[in-house]
């Protein structure tokens, strides 16, 4: 079993880190405290030292009054309690020793400072000789710990074992409480044994009915903020499991038949990506799956027509290339922020594409461009922080070939799998347990770890719980939004227009680039929304002249909603569309709401919103407002 690496910590900082890159993660960690149980070997050998004064003390007073006798009577069982204390105390110095080994061990196995940092109560010593061997230890580990891997409890028992030489096994892990509980171990010495076959029959029917069949996507906090690692869901024993960027191989596979789950754990991708304050270029090839994050905070682009998607995905190599051109011109590579580039279901995009390329009477280079451009951001995207997430039916995917699956770090099947497909995907590895047909079940691997199996987390459509007002999923939502907007909104920026001719459009996408702000084609209000304005300055909407008569040239930003002014020009949400903001002002007995009065096309409104809710306003290069 491969031990856990240090490095691929859930708490990694801005970047990658660098060989060279001092691990700054416990600066602000403490030291452990130790866990005090009864007397320590310092106090019992000062208590049977104090017990033998007081037994010569109490003999020589009796024998001082001619009860010489007696004071024997009193010596000898005194002096037996000193020695029981006596040898209590060494016996627990050496318990001490055993630990204290232990200690530092474990602190170079999970990559702590060193042994303080760490607590280990060793309870129920039993066995091998007068020391004996701990029954449980409860190991209390700092917060900075990446405890995320699938195989890292079983890790830390395996280094247990190396070090003390018998076999344990995972308890519990507390991972709320960061709190590793390793029991039972074996009398025999030597090397790790297999469970009997009925106690693995047995653990592995606990993991399935220990998952449970939705988990809501928890809240990041400020520390999985600052993290390079997104928690894709929960294993049976409630260990987030998450897609390391940082790792060797960054890059995400995600697969699995429809309806199986795959556009929540995309859509759970994006607004963790998001929240980091990373770029997100979507490549939606089925245009409708991922819509609701179209108006994400931090997500630029979400390319639904197949025009679009091309020059996105080119642009996306651009970027790469561009990336790597500032590296060999002598920048480092943690001056670059992550680019997370989504292509939901490549297969059918690549043939797509390879279609529009033979209409165009395009060679077979320009048939391949899609998988050419997807096999160049697989093996030297992650060297300048460009990760792909690519998702896909089928496990018999020609992308799945060795060269391809060597350079994806992380894979995620959801649903059952075939067996040959299965033995195909984990390289042989086949893991004990299939998923089963739940949505979200899936079979997660890390890098070269152990398979195992695990419920990823449910995140909302926001365009689906705003249509159905879901109070709860609104709610969730409004948490999971990003605070910061470190990113505006792309369109496709084309020399021209797309023709009837082939030809000439697939040349004019291959020049096109990405711009900040909405197109041409899209930045017309009358496509957005009906907001109707009479150009008052003070933000007062009358008259018949509507802002969808004016060509709206400019550019819009994301901000929160204790940002709007009167006379922004916002969009609250959907049903609402653009409309002129004319009052802003502080619901009663709630701090952490504003009231908005707007007006619009369709006449005026109000409504409550959460005053750190983010969203979008226009700004216009005309002087309509």
């Amino acid at each position: 079993m491969a031990r856990h690496d240090p490095v691929e910590s859930f708490t990694t900082g801005s970047g990658p880190p660098e060989p060279e890159a001092k691990d700054d993660r416990f600066a602000s960690a403490r030291p452990a405290g130790p866990t005090i149980k009864g007397f320590t070997p310092a106090q019992l050998t000062a208590t049977a030292i104090g017990t033998v004064l007081l037994a010569v003390s109490l003999w020589a007073i009796l024998a001082s009054l001619d009860q010489a006798v007696i004071g024997v009577l009193f010596l000898l069982p005194t002096l037996a309690c000193a020695c029981a204390f006596y040898a209590v105390g060494v016996r627990r110095r050496m318990r001490q020793g055993v630990i204290d080994e232990l200690a530092e061990v474990l602190a170079r196995h999970i990559g702590v400072p060193d042994a303080t940092y760490l607590d280990i109560d060793a309870r129920q010593w039993q066995g091998r000789g007068w020391v004996g061997v701990p029954h449980v230890l409860n190991i209390q580990y700092p917060t900075e710990v990446d405890d995320s891997a699938p195989d890292w409890a079983s890790g830390v028992a395996e280094a247990v074992h190396a070090q003390l030489d018998e076999q344990y096994t995972v308890g519990r892990h507390n991972v709320r409480g960061h709190r590793l509980t390793l029991r039972d171990p074996t009398r025999t010495g030597g090397t790790l044994t297999p469970e009997p076959a009925a106690r693995a029959d047995r653990a592995r029917d606990a993991v399935r009915r220990a998952l449970p069949e939705t988990v809501a996507r928890p809240v990041p906090t400020q520390a999985d903020l600052t993290s390079w690692l997104v928690p894709l869901g929960v294993d049976g024993a409630g260990t987030r499991v998450g897609w390391n960027l940082a790792a060797p191989q960054g890059h995400l596979l995600v697969l699995g038949r429809s309806g199986a789950g795959k556009r929540v754990l995309l859509t759970g991708i994006v607004v963790e990506a998001a929240a980091r304050g990373w770029p997100v270029w979507i490549i939606d090839h089925r245009r409708v799956d991922l819509l609701g994050v179209r108006d994400w905070p931090n997500v630029q682009i979400v390319a639904s027509t197949l025009d679009d998607q091309i020059v996105v995905l080119n642009q996306a190599w651009r970027e790469m290339e561009g990336r790597v051109a500032l590296i060999e011109s002598g920048s480092s590579r943690t001056e670059l922020e992550p680019l997370v580039v989504v292509v939901h279901h490549f297969r059918e995009f690549a043939s797509a594409v390879a279609d529009a390329a033979n209409r165009a009477g395009q060679g077979p280079a320009a048939a391949s461009l899609a998988l050419d451009r997807v096999n160049d951001l697989l093996r030297h995207g992650r060297q300048v922080n460009v990760y792909v997430v690519l998702s896909i039916q089928r496990a018999d995917d020609p992308l799945l070939r060795e060269e391809n699956r060597d350079e994806v770090g992380t894979v995620v099947a959801l649903g059952r799998l075939d067996n040959r497909a299965a033995s195909t995907l984990w390289s042989g590895n086949v893991p004990a347990e299939q998923a089963e047909p739940v949505p979200g079940r899936a079979t997660v691997q890390a890098g070269d770890g152990t398979p195992v199996l695990i419920q990823c987390f449910w995140t909302p459509d926001p365009r689906e719980a705003r249509r159905v007002n879901d109070e709860q999923d609104l709610y969730l939502l409004d948490a999971l939004r990003p605070n910061v907007v470190t990113h505006p909104v792309l369109h496709v920026q084309r020399s021209r227009a797309l023709t009837d001719s082939p030809e000439a459009s697939w040349r004019v996408n291959l020049n096109a680039d990405l711009a900040e702000g909405y197109g041409s084609s899209t930045s017309s209000l009358a496509d957005w929304s009906r907001a109707r304005t009479g150009g008052s300055s003070g933000g007062s909407a009358g008259g018949s002249a509507t802002i969808a008569q004016t060509e709206a040239a400019g550019w819009s930003e994301m901000v929160m909603v204790s940002q709007l002014q009167v006379g922004s020009l916002a969009r609250l949400d959907d049903d609402t569309g653009w409309v002129i903001i004319e009052q802003v002002e502080p619901v009663q007995n709630d701090g952490t709401k504003l009231l908005i009065r707007w007006r619009g096309n369709d006449g005026a409104g109000s409504q409550m919103v959460s005053r750190t809710r983010a969203v979008r306003i226009r700004h216009l290069n005309d002087g309509i407002y």
